[in-house]
């Protein structure tokens, strides 16, 4: 199971209120992170912190300010180009900043709710379209006409769920995230695996990152940037070929610079293990 999806970058802020005909305002800029917003559900709950820098003004005067805000929201997909979302945040203008948990007795504070509708699309590139940052190729690619090697039903299992929708968490046939599947293939065979990518990536006898020494069975390793660690893995199946969960659900990937989905892979790939010798 890679790591929950973590999102961030700066922002823009001019939020107004008039109650009562007291004008009170917050511009400026900042900070922010969103947590598990990019996970692939019909609905999808998420996380948000931040803090921004900026003039604090009312009636009477107007000071530097740091506006801190805390909440979560949920996307709901009816299809997966549109999402219709919600979001709960509790903010505090911290006037003359002190900070979060030592804002002055006046700092001005309160929960904001917001809704609204998003579309989705999709950008072509390398004649494959890209979604949640993985090029998927035109043209599905085939099973490996013949598998070899002592794994050889362990690659078979999981090639038997080829097409099943991505899912966060999933390690059955209803859905499978990327360490989910090579769990569930080695343990239809009696062969036990640690759940997370990061442990699966101890398990097994170390295998030098080239196609020409991969086997089918091999677990192959990817980092999603360099020093990040383990945060994807797959099967290698034979023929340049490996099989794997991605946004799109259980697929083939080749390994092939010259495909645009497996020059992505091939750019990230760090490490393989052998679990059967």
């Amino acid at each position: 199971m890679s790591a929950p999806s973590l999102s961030h970058g700066w922002v823009a802020m001019a939020l107004v209120s008039d109650s009562l005909g007291r004008h009170q305002a917050f511009y400026g800029g900042g900070y922010e992170f969103t947590f598990f917003r990019g996970r692939q559900r019909p609905f999808v709950p998420y996380a948000i912190v931040g803090a921004a820098l900026g003039v604090s003004t009312d009636t009477a005067t107007q000071q530097l300010a740091i506006l801190w805000n805390i909440g979560g929201g949920l996307d709901w997909r009816p299809v997966p180009v549109v999402s219709i979302g919600a979001e709960l945040r509790y903010r505090l203008d911290d006037r003359g900043p002190r900070g979060f948990w030592r804002a002055s007795p006046d700092a001005r504070a309160g929960p904001s709710i917001a809704v609204g509708v998003a579309l989705h699309i999709g950008a072509k590139k390398g004649g494959g379209e890209t979604s949640g940052g993985e090029a998927v190729p035109a043209v599905p690619v085939a099973p490996p006409e013949v598998i070899t090697g002592n794994a050889a039903s362990v690659v078979e299992t999981a090639i038997s769920v080829l097409g099943v929708p991505y899912a966060w968490g999933g390690t059955a046939d209803n859905g499978f995230d990327c360490s989910g599947l090579i769990q569930y293939a080695y343990g239809q065979h009696g062969i036990r695996l640690p759940r997370r990518s990061h442990d699966q990536a101890e398990a097994g006898a170390e295998v030098s990152p080239v196609v020409e020494a991969l086997r089918p069975g091999d677990i192959l390793l990817f980092s999603s940037k360099p020093g990040a660690g383990v945060t994807h893995v797959g099967m290698y199946a034979g023929e340049g070929k490996f099989i794997h969960s991605g946004s799109k659900g259980v697929k083939i990937s080749l390994l092939d610079p010259h495909d645009s989905d497996g020059a992505y892979w091939l750019a990230r790939w760090v490490g393989a293990r052998r679990v059967i010798p």
